[in-house]
């Protein structure tokens, strides 16, 4: 009982902090614009969208139902609902001489790597503020990216808020840095605040660690299922599996990856500080351009008991990215453009690369 009220504590604490983060990017954005003399919204844009498609169809899939001899087959071919991504947004982006809009119209899957570089291509005030959902194959993913920066010819100052429900990657973030311009490099230094959910502790260990706990199915039970004589698995009446096996191959992993996010949501959200340090290169001609910038983070001292331990060698994370384009000559262009981040060895990446070959 200590146990469980110490970890409502945290959490509660957790909450505030990650509230008063969150207010106080919202009274930095207020206090920007006070100072911009109104001009938040001028050039932003306010954008949503509706898209879906047909899903896909999967393989079909059968058991057998009741004993050998006397079963029969029952198709559990699972039917997927239709895909859709649904988008809402608000943007204030100053675009690279590189960068053309796409379309137009803005649906929020621009996806513009551009977008994640430390210093922008205008100094003031910018933002991005997107949510979306999308459904793929019966699963739902959630994604909320909002960020708000301010570059001034000495400093930046940059709050988000990120919930990537892909790769389950999620936290706020506050930094402030000195930076220094030497001629196409841009040279920052600061320190950043973030905030992220438990990351490199598993529950589920701890709990078969637990000499109380000496059977997998204590767990299963503790989430409502149970099984008889005959090994056949319910769960409030309803039959579920018919044997041990099946239970285990079938169900099993539902019910850890439920405890596991029961658990961890217990603790909320753990802060830490890190100094960082970043830089950035920027060189565009009509005929070629090259983009790249990269954040390091070290130093990192966590605040709760649950802050992220890092193992020596690596105690490094970064944010960084790479845009090149060039024209080969009046009919040929070619492209790169990559990003790579790892928070806590959560890593999240993305490129593309290609060509144009234009005819006369």
């Amino acid at each position: 009982m200590k146990l469980l009220a110490t970890s409502k504590i945290q959490k509660s604490v957790s909450l505030v902090a990650d509230k008063s983060l969150r207010l106080l990017l919202v009274l930095l954005l207020l206090s920007v614009a006070t100072a911009a003399q109104g001009q938040l919204l001028r050039f932003s844009t306010l954008y949503g969208s509706l898209s879906g498609n047909a899903p896909l169809v999967e393989n079909s899939k059968y058991r057998v139902n009741g004993v050998a001899g006397s079963g029969y087959l029952e198709e559990i071919t699972e039917v997927n609902k239709a895909n859709y991504i649904l988008t809402v947004g608000l943007r204030k982006l100053a675009r690279f001489d590189y960068q053309v809009k796409q379309g137009q119209f803005y649906t929020g899957q621009e996806n513009e790597i551009s977008d994640n570089a430390t210093v922008s291509n205008a100094p003031g005030l910018e933002y991005l503020l997107e949510y979306s959902a999308a459904r793929n194959r019966g699963d739902v993913f959630r994604q909320q990216e909002y960020r708000v920066r301010y570059i001034s010819n000495w400093f930046t100052l940059r709050g988000s808020y990120i919930s990537d429900g892909l790769i389950n990657l999620k936290y706020t973030q506050a930094e402030v840095r000195l930076r220094k311009r030497f001629g196409d490099f841009d040279l920052t230094i600061g320190a950043a605040h973030r905030a992220h959910p438990v990351y490199g502790y598993s529950p589920i260990e701890a709990w078969f660690d637990d000499p109380a706990n000496k059977h997998w199915w204590q767990l299963a039970n503790e989430f409502g299922f149970y099984s008889d004589e005959d090994e056949v698995w319910r769960l409030n009446g309803d039959v579920v599996a018919q044997s041990d096996v099946e239970f285990y191959g079938y169900h099993f992993g539902d019910i850890v990856n439920d405890y596991n996010r029961r658990e961890l949501s217990e603790f909320g959200l753990q802060q830490e500080l890190s100094g960082v340090v970043g830089v950035d290169y920027y060189k565009y001609t009509e005929q070629s351009w090259i983009h790249t910038w990269c954040s390091i983070y070290s130093m990192h001292d966590g605040l709760d008991e649950f802050s992220f331990e890092y193992e020596d060698e690596m105690d490094i994370e970064w944010d960084a990215g790479l845009i090149i384009g060039a024209k080969v000559n009046k009919h040929l262009s070619i492209f790169v453009e990559a990003r790579h981040l790892q928070y806590w060895q959560i890593t999240s990446y993305a490129g593309r690369c290609g060509f144009n070959y234009l005819f006369f």
